[in-house]
């Protein structure tokens, strides 16, 4: 395949789905069929993961008429599987979004908009306040909203979302220069993105819910001991923009797929 040949790729990284990517399979596969978004591919990028995600996922490429398992290697972070799927994707347009589906699949029809309009960035904006339960998870999201607007993004009320969408062209030139390999990659590629020049379209997904929330919160770690680790990662990341890191591209990334 190449690039005219697919219109939009959509990826979805996955870690330790087992329990939920087979249905979010299902109901993507479900949804497409209802949309002309033109010819789309489905890349699963799945990191080492011991509950067999990788195999449940290649069970359902029948569903769809592109569709890949990208095999990521060890665990490393979302930010190493997101940019991996970026620079195995061959669309137009590259939308990455959470395996679990948390942002309904109808806000593809925002990413397709954004399609014919010919935009660069366009990214899925929760209501922080609505979402989060809890005053620690409400207190962390709402100040690590405000840090990330002084330090890095004025005017973008949440960077976090896992739902973002490139064009082409766009996403290879940010994901190229991106160092974050964490959660704090999506605050890095949007501030990318602004030095870069490119506009970044926003569209308001209150209809956002994380169907692990219930008892779970992050996966592996504290609100707080997240939180504190993406304040640093912040200030690491505009002094790379003080320090001119992210001027040129790095290609030297790619030996990390290998």
């Amino acid at each position: 395949m190449s690039r005219s040949d697919i219109d939009l790729s959509i990826i979805l990284p996955a870690y330790m789905e087992a329990g939920g990517i087979a249905d979010a399979l299902d109901r993507l596969a479900a949804f497409l069929k209802t949309r002309n978004y033109g010819a789309v591919e489905v890349l699963v990028v799945v990191a080492d993961s011991p509950d067999g995600t990788a195999k449940i996922a290649e069970h359902k490429a029948k569903l769809f008429q592109h569709f890949r398992v990208i095999h990521a290697g060890p665990r490393v972070g979302k930010g190493r599987d997101v940019r991996l799927g970026i620079f195995e994707a061959v669309g137009r347009y590259r939308v990455f979004m959470d395996a679990d589906l948390a942002t309904p699949l109808e806000h593809l029809d925002d990413v397709k908009q954004l399609m014919d309009a010919g935009g660069h960035v366009g990214i899925a904006v929760r209501d922080l306040i609505q979402i989060h339960k809890g005053f620690l998870r409400k207190f962390m999201s709402s100040f690590g909203n405000i840090v990330a607007q002084v330090v890095l993004l004025p005017g973008i009320k949440d960077t976090q979302c896992g739902f973002k969408v490139f064009e082409a062209e766009a996403a290879e030139a940010i994901f190229a220069r991106q160092t974050m390999l964490g959660w704090s990659f999506d605050a890095e590629v949007l501030k990318i993105a602004r030095l870069l020049g490119y506009k970044i379209t926003t569209f308001e997904a209150p209809d956002w819910k994380d169907p692990k929330a219930e008892g779970m919160g992050l996966v592996g770690d504290s609100p707080l001991g997240a939180a504190i680790r993406t304040f640093r990662d912040l200030f690491i990341v505009r002094w790379n923009v003080i320090t001119g890191r992210y001027r040129k591209p790095n290609y030297a990334h790619k030996a990390i797929y290998n």
